[in-house]
């Protein structure tokens, strides 16, 4: 969530999420289609603070303190009493917080580092003003990025073309026909 808002500003808020051991869905407000940059910095930054290995931070607070604490919440929810709030991803030398910190219900890892890695599979339109990426992490992370290797690898064996000439082969190709 931190870093969709980091990318695409403060006025992205979170609609809904999925959260599982080896995937993610995340809804969020947003106008337009994130670009293939977009995209990328969000990733990066992603697995940049994965890679920070920081630790998770989990507290039980009233609602009302863990928003004057900077928490991430979604309005319009109910809350009760007392809510959880999970910070993590570690503090940059000019952050005085935690990169992230959230109102959550689910169950989290004791360390970034626990998740592995992220890749982004997929960022959609599901309304108006309405975008959806869906992730996975650690080893169906792996698994995927293997299975899109073998993919490219196989279209530059069919076009007699290397992995990384594979664009340029197809274009050229529709070009001539």
């Amino acid at each position: 969530h931190e870093a969709l808002r980091r990318r695409l500003g403060e006025q992205v808020t979170k609609k809904g999420s999925l959260v599982a051991p080896d995937r993610l869905r995340f809804d969020f407000s947003h106008p337009r289609a994130l670009t293939h940059e977009d995209i990328d910095w969000i990733e990066h930054e992603v697995n940049r603070r994965i890679r920070a290995n920081a630790d998770v931070g989990t507290r039980l607070m009233t609602p009302d303190a863990a928003i004057e604490a900077g928490a991430m919440a979604l309005f319009g929810e109910k809350y009760g009493d007392e809510v959880r709030v999970v910070a993590m991803g570690g503090k940059d030398e000019d952050e005085h917080k935690e990169f992230s910190t959230e109102l959550c219900g689910g169950t989290h890892v004791r360390r970034t580092g626990d998740i592995g890695f992220l890749k982004i599979v997929s960022e959609s339109a599901v309304g108006a003003g309405l975008r959806r990426i869906e992730a996975v992490t650690g080893a169906a992370a792996e698994k995927f990025v293997a299975e899109q290797q073998r993919i490219v690898a196989e279209a530059a064996a069919a076009l007699k073309a290397v992995p990384q000439e594979v664009s340029h082969r197809i274009v050229s190709l529709l070009e001539e026909r």
